[in-house]
């Protein structure tokens, strides 16, 4: 929380710094008046601002839309502090009437008072306390707007606003902004714990965020593709469904890549199970599984992968049945970032390449890639040193950026219920997250990076 707050507030004093120093470098600045910004005629007050911190300072007020700006009484423009209008205040500039640094609670620090004038008569008065942790604290119970309809229609209609309500994404930064209706707003993270609040102010060229409690503001300008930008910090905004971390899902939940391919056979333990009749026997032991890539190539911004994996069963993983019996392993194909099951399952499958190609969309920070595969099945028996060899050869088709296809060969449960549960989990959680699906013990499985 403390980092977040210094860095909205470092938003605020950049975005001041760059919409209000081009002030004070008019072009039309005429001989005589040197480099001092005090002549380029953007003050519109002054005063002196005390602090049992910093003493006493003289200051210039800038006015905009949006703030009131208070500079060091120097020839260099140097910004010593501010204040973020609740509101946008559209005719600022000509309404201006006169600005206080009074003590107005008697503790000694100097508070904030703007008042405006506007054309219509109607009067404006904004109240800032200072507070030693939060610096100036906009107080609506001190204040008065008398703001007209008519005077705010030309700078808030609902019609923008409509335009940006519902959830964004602040790329690269494990934050989301929530627009809300009534003109309200939230920066939440990936928890949905809310962050930051405040409310907005919406025209055809982007959004204004105003910071309850600090009064901070924060410009989102939009794009000609409809994404916002965060143009004072380089950063990114786009429209998502829901809330998803930046964390690939696998990570966030301490799932790791703990085999390779292509680097020979890996020990899963009670990675097999046995049993004959409806259960009779019922029991599990290790294997090992290997997977091994045949072919790897990119055509039409669609990368194929061919690729088999084995899984080889010792004999003393097979215990002595005098009747027919069941082997069963399992083994899936999940998606590193969202953590999706590719279920193989009929309502997924069928595509224009054929009978049997299973399709999903994978979702991830904006971008969707439709996953294509198919595969086959060959059991062998005494292969070598094997009782049993299985071997499952699949064809993938990936979009040409997408790389977080992982290949899971997974434990058996301890008990026959829980086997013939799994049989029917396709059915019962299909395209389910791998944390959510019953029956399984992800932590216990062998994963393979398919795409490296």
């Amino acid at each position: 929380m403390a980092r977040l707050k210094e860095y909205f507030a470092l938003l605020l004093t950049a975005t001041l710094c760059l919409s209000l120093s081009a002030c004070g470098s008019s072009d039309t600045d005429t001989a005589g008046t040197g480099d001092d910004w005090r002549n380029s005629g953007v003050v519109v007050g002054s005063g002196t601002i005390t602090h049992d911190n910093e003493g006493s300072v003289d200051v210039l007020v800038t006015i905009s839309p949006e703030s009131a700006a208070f500079y060091r009484d120097e020839a260099e423009q140097i910004l010593f502090d501010s204040v973020s209008f609740p509101m946008i205040i559209p005719d600022a500039e000509q309404a201006f009437n006169a600005i206080s640094f009074d003590d107005r609670n008697d503790d000694g620090e100097s508070d904030v008072l703007v008042s405006f004038i506007h054309e219509n008569g109607d009067t404006t008065e904004l109240i800032w306390l200072w507070d030693s942790a939060e610096r100036y604290v906009f107080r609506e119970d001190l204040s008065s707007v008398t703001i007209s309809e008519d005077d705010t229609a030309e700078w808030m209609d609902d019609s923008y606003l409509d335009e940006y309500v519902g959830l964004w994404e602040y790329l690269d930064e494990n934050l989301w902004l929530r627009i809300h209706e009534d003109a309200t707003w939230e920066f939440v993270n990936d928890q949905d714990d809310v962050i930051e609040s405040g409310t907005l102010w919406a025209d055809e060229a982007g959004v204004t965020l105003h910071f309850d409690g600090s009064g901070d503001v924060l410009q989102l300008d939009r794009t000609v593709s409809g994404d916002l930008m965060d143009i004072a910090n380089d950063g990114s905004l786009f429209p998502v469904e829901a809330i998803q971390s930046s964390a690939p899902y696998f990570t966030r939940n301490g799932l790791e890549i703990n085999a390779a391919m292509d680097m020979g056979t890996f020990l899963l333990e009670d990675g097999v199970c046995n049993y004959s009749g409806l259960g009779d026997g019922y029991s599990r032991d290790d294997c090992y599984w290997e997977v091994i890539k045949n072919a790897d190539y990119t055509h039409d911004g669609i990368r194929e992968i061919q690729f088999d994996a084995i899984c080889y069963i010792p004999e003393s993983s097979i215990p002595y049945f005098d009747q027919q019996y069941f082997t069963i392993t399992s083994s899936e194909l999940y998606d590193f970032n969202t953590g999706m099951w590719l279920t193989a399952a009929s309502s997924y499958n069928n595509s224009n390449r054929g009978e049997n190609y299973y399709l999903h969309t994978v979702s991830w920070k904006g971008n969707s890639y439709l996953i294509e595969f198919a595969y086959s099945t060959d059991w062998q028996y005494n292969v070598a040193d094997w009782a049993m060899v299985l071997t499952k050869s699949y064809i993938v088709y990936l979009p040409e950026g997408y790389d977080s296809l992982v290949f899971a060969a997974e434990t058996q449960p301890d008990n026959y219920k829980d086997c013939a549960k799994r049989m029917q989990i396709d059915s019962i959680s299909p395209e389910a997250s791998i944390m959510d699906i019953d029956t399984l013990e992800p932590y216990r499985a062998l994963y393979f990076s398919i795409c490296y």
